[in-house]
Order: C-alpha cells, then structure tokens, then sequence
C-alpha cells in the first residue's frame, strides 16, 4: 500500500532528489485566532527543508516579521534580522507548551512550523526505517471506501502525535489524517486534503481542512479548527 501511495506523490527518487521547497501559502481559523490573538497568517512566503525539520515564514503574525522555526528552538525576527525573541527547548517542552489557553508568537510559530513540515514530508518520511506502519481495515463511512495506514512515528520528528492514522483513496492520494490533539485534552482531530497539484513533480494537496472529529468519528464539518491553503510551491 505505502508503495503505490509513494508512486502516486511522485516517488522517493524524485523526493531525494529535492533538498528544499518554498511555498506561498494561507493559515487561518479559530485555533490560531483564538490561542494567539496577533496571529494573522494570510500571506506567507515559506522556505524549509525536505530533509530536516527546518522552516522559515516571512511575514508571520505581522507582515515584518519572520519566523525560524526548527524541532527544538524558534526565532522571530525583524526585516533586518534583529532577533526579537527566541526561545530554545526539547520538542517534548514546546508541545506541553501548545496545551495552555493562550499562545505566543514563538508557540504560535512552533506549532505553524511542524504542522507546514509535515504537510509537504507526508508521506514521503512514513518510508523511513525508524517507521512503524500498519494497514488498517477500510473505511466505509458515509459511503467512503479509503484505505488506511496506521503509522507510529519516531520520536526524533516533531509532529502531531506518535501515532496517527492515514487515508488514501483508491489513486493514492492522501484525503484524510486523524490523531488526538497536542493542543487539547481528549480531542480527536481529522485533517481533510484536497485540491492535490503536481509542483516540480511532486504530489501536494493544497487545501487542508483541520476539523473536530464527533463521537460518531465523523468529523465536524463547521467551525474548521484551520484552513491551510497553498498557493504555489516549487521544490529543489
């Protein structure tokens, strides 16, 4: 199953091959307006790694400000790279962090940074050796038929929890990820992918909706937790 998925997102040849990706690229919603009240993430340019967990936004929370985000330390600085804060921990401290009622723009930035590394690793990194996966019966709720891959993730990447689940429809594409929530007790979240375009050959899904998921496990079309949109990416 990973095999064919791997192919349909461009396969990892092509992947190994790229070393960086830029995006321009929307985050909004509830979660960030709400934990962190200067978050305005409209118009972002983003640059990061494919192959560690780096990322850089430029114009984050306010168009003069830039956000380095890497596993273990943020930096936010100004247009002519005067450091205004930055804060170093272990992965495991930032995401107890990310439990309070009120972020600040360096947890703001934390969370913003794996959850864009993610988006473009997946499901590239769920080849890696130190990978635990499992296909999973299919899903037919409300007349889905996906396919699903649990996957158990070292803890070495920062993400959004140790083991989430992956569906894929029947081309391969990523429609669906669910796991518990690193910002809230006792919430199961679901990610919902669409719009997947094709930037230097490589897959991207470039809208991705972050919804509760209801007791039925069925996620909670209105209000999103975030809308994630990617307007243009180019990989090299």
């Amino acid at each position: 199953m990973l095999e064919s998925v791997l192919r349909a997102s461009g396969g990892m040849d092509l992947w190994r091959l790229a070393r960086r990706f830029t995006l321009h690229a929307s985050i909004t919603g509830v979660l960030c307006s709400e934990k962190c009240e200067t978050a305005s993430l409209k118009e972002l340019a983003v640059e990061g790694s494919t192959h560690h967990q780096a990322v850089d936004f430029t114009g984050f929370a306010r168009t003069d400000l830039r956000a380095l985000y890497r596993a273990d330390s943020v930096a936010l600085e100004a247009p002519d790279g005067q450091r205004i804060a930055s804060r170093s921990a272990a992965p495991q401290e930032f995401r107890s962090g990310l439990k309070s009622a009120k972020w600040d723009e360096v947890q703001l930035a934390y969370y913003c940074g794996y959850l864009i590394w993610n988006h473009i690793a997946t499901p590239f990194i769920l080849a890696d050796p130190d990978f635990e996966t499992e296909e999973l019966p299919r899903s037919r709720k409300r007349g889905e038929n996906l396919r699903r891959l649990r996957a158990g993730f070292p803890s070495r990447v920062v993400t959004h929890a140790t083991v989430q689940t992956f569906y894929f429809d029947r081309d391969g594409l990523l429609r669906r990820l669910d796991y518990p929530a690193a910002h809230a007790d006792a919430t199961q979240v679901a990610h919902t992918f669409s719009g997947h375009q094709r930037f230097s050959g490589i897959l991207v899904p470039t809208l991705c909706r972050l919804l509760t998921i209801g007791a039925d496990g069925v996620p909670i079309a209105k209000p999103p937790l975030l809308d994630v949109e990617i307007f243009d990416a180019t990989f090299n």
